[in-house]
């Protein structure tokens, strides 16, 4: 996390004028890019609980995200790279207990200025020669929720023991004992003792 914390201090007075300039509009997300010179500018985030409160159907309600933007700006193209490091609040997969979980990642986004439209990608999409500003957050949230692997687990104590809620674990393993013992059918039974014979 302190890679992505010592790259937000403001390094130039160009990233301290492009973060002005950003922080004019009421979205902090909306980067009005045609008013930046051509190379390099920085913006940076932290993602939050406030961040995910307008998303409807997000996973992700509590979270903490450090985020660097630096957007480098030529002729009808802007590329976008963004480095997260963070916090996101999930429940476990395995005891239902929430936990912080680390995240981190970098992407990049490329943004083509042209009138002749294409069809927008993953992580390139078309801009109109004439447009002035591009509102990133859509893109950020997907980011983030791709940083969230498909298996959610209590990571161990620092003592090595299991970081699940242990009660949990002993119902789970309980239940998990009488659905094996239920699970035999009776015709299988019965095929065994056949086999005995």
């Amino acid at each position: 996390m302190y890679r992505v914390l010592n790259a937000m201090k403001p390094q130039s007075a160009e990233m301290l004028q492009a973060t002005i300039f950003m922080k004019k509009s009421s979205n902090p997300y909306l980067i009005q890019f045609a008013g930046l010179k051509n190379g390099e500018h920085k913006f940076d985030y932290v993602i939050d609980d406030a961040f995910f409160k307008d998303k409807e159907y997000s996973e992700i309600q509590h979270a903490k995200i450090f985020t660097l933007v630096t957007l480098t700006k030529s002729i009808n193209l802007l590329v976008f790279d963004i480095k997260m490091e963070g916090i996101i609040n999930v429940s476990c997969d395995r005891c239902g207990g929430l936990f912080n979980f680390p995240v981190w990642g970098e992407r990049k986004l490329v943004v083509s200025q042209t009138n002749d439209r294409f069809e927008d990608g993953d992580d390139i999409i078309s801009l109109s020669l004439d447009a002035s500003e591009i509102d990133i957050s859509q893109t950020l949230y997907e980011y983030v929720t791709l940083l969230l692997p498909q298996r959610r687990i209590h990571p161990a104590k620092e003592d090595g023991t299991e970081g699940c809620d242990a009660d949990a674990l002993k119902v789970l393993d309980k239940l998990t004992a009488k659905g094996e013992e239920s699970k035999t059918d009776p015709r299988w039974d019965a095929l065994k003792n056949i086999k005995k014979n």
